[in-house]
């Protein structure tokens, strides 16, 4: 298949956000190295993860979809939006309800605030740093070269449109991994050993949920625009 054969479009409307966030839990769930270890459900990622960070960012016009033109048929999905408005947002809660019930979810908020208070150097603006939080291909078009191209389309629209000038993402897998590092020049600013995180619940109850992942480490990757 060619590039051609699809097209880039940002999520503006709730009906294609859900389905999109449907798609990014299916394909999580079956593919995603540490969603898959977790064994988490499609059904409850979506209700716990994917749909309110879809929810939450979609009205900023950073999240993109790609369909497949000759059927209109959503094939993948991505979750972006400006990093400053998320911290601002985390700042106004509560401790307590910062909580996610999937640990996957407060490990990548302590590597956002490390990012903030750490590894960025500078002061954090609006539309300065765009955060790419989740994305997802149909399997059955993955190696096509749909992921690296809807990278680059969000990147384009972020970068041209509202002016930002880095983006910051996490990755759990090699292929993502792959196309932040060698395809757009990131660079890893800070990396996490999942299986030595420590996981504060709620009563102080400390776990170490990811004890015994084998997928590896995971970066904070930043990308200058």
């Amino acid at each position: 298949m060619t590039k051609n054969e699809y097209t880039y479009e940002i999520i503006d409307n709730e009906t294609d956000a859900r389905y999109c966030a449907q798609l990014i839990a299916e394909e999580f769930s079956a593919h995603n190295p540490i969603t898959y270890f977790e064994q988490i459900t499609p059904t409850y990622f979506f209700h716990e993860s994917s749909w309110p960070l879809m929810k939450d960012m979609f009205p900023e016009h950073l999240s993109f979809l790609v369909r497949y033109r000759s059927t209109g048929e959503i094939i993948g999905a991505l979750i972006a939006g400006d990093l400053y408005l998320q911290h601002e947002k985390q700042q106004l809660n509560d401790i307590s309800n910062m909580l996610h019930s999937i640990p996957i979810d407060n490990l990548l908020e302590e590597m956002d605030n490390l990012f903030v208070s750490r590894d960025f150097r500078q002061e954090l603006k609006s539309n300065m740093v765009l955060h790419i939080q989740m994305l997802a291909i149909r399997i059955q078009h993955s190696g096509e070269g749909i992921g690296n191209q809807m990278i680059k389309a969000v990147c384009d629209n972020a970068c041209n449109k509202k002016g930002f000038q880095y983006v910051l993402a996490q990755v759990t897998n090699d292929a993502t991994r792959h196309i932040f590092l060698n395809k757009m020049g990131g660079k890893e600013v800070t990396i996490i050993d999942p299986t030595t995180w420590i996981w504060k619940k709620k009563d102080d109850e400390f776990i170490c949920p990811y004890k015994d992942y084998k997928g590896g480490l995971i970066p904070n990757i930043l990308i200058k625009l």
